[in-house]
């Protein structure tokens, strides 16, 4: 599982060459929310890849403030399909090369704090 915080880069690093059958292309990343099943794609070049070794994982640039703009932190799934298009967004035939579940948290954590004044309680008998 994947874990990105929002409002950060955070580095995707899959393994996507193990089911390549395209010499040259596109990279279409399919992300679903888990619960509102809404979806956010990005595309990248083959070239893209940021990894010093590209044969035993890949590396990509995700910029979590601007691709989950205006979306839910929680779970997401993740779908990596390879084209020959540079502009499709349409999963429809394609071969899908990776899948798998991304966590999104929000930027700042929720904390919470306890009373520390005495608590007093009223009983009354009857």
């Amino acid at each position: 599982m994947l874990l990105f915080t929002f409002g950060q880069t955070e580095e995707m690093i899959v393994t996507l060459n193990e089911r390549r059958t395209l010499a040259a292309g596109y990279y279409l990343f399919l992300f679903e929310n888990v619960t509102t099943r809404d979806q956010v794609t990005k595309i990248f070049n083959f070239s893209d890849d940021e990894s010093s070794y590209p044969d035993r994982y890949n590396q990509f640039p995700i910029v979590t403030s601007t691709l989950f703009a205006g979306q839910n932190t929680g779970h997401w799934t993740y779908r990596v399909y390879e084209q020959a298009s540079s502009s499709n967004v349409d999963p429809t035939g394609l071969t899908e090369v990776e899948t798998g579940i991304l966590q999104l948290k929000p930027a700042t954590v929720v904390s919470f704090v306890e009373p520390t004044g005495a608590t007093t309680f009223t009983q009354y008998e009857g």
